[in-house]
């Protein structure tokens, strides 16, 4: 039983992935939050570039 306890083998597949799933998690809440005001900075943005 304490060979299963010390074995770390996938332990650095796990981490990386809980990283990406945090990572992805922050990103879906960011573009949650803030998807209406990129959206009108992106809409700006375009009708900047496309009168000059």
């Amino acid at each position: 039983m304490q060979q299963f306890i010390r074995e770390d083998e996938g332990q650095d597949v796990v981490e990386y992935g809980l990283l990406v799933a945090t990572i992805g998690l922050v990103v879906l809440v960011g573009t949650i939050a803030f998807g209406n005001n990129i959206q009108a900075w992106f809409g700006r943005l375009a009708t900047r570039v496309t009168t000059n």
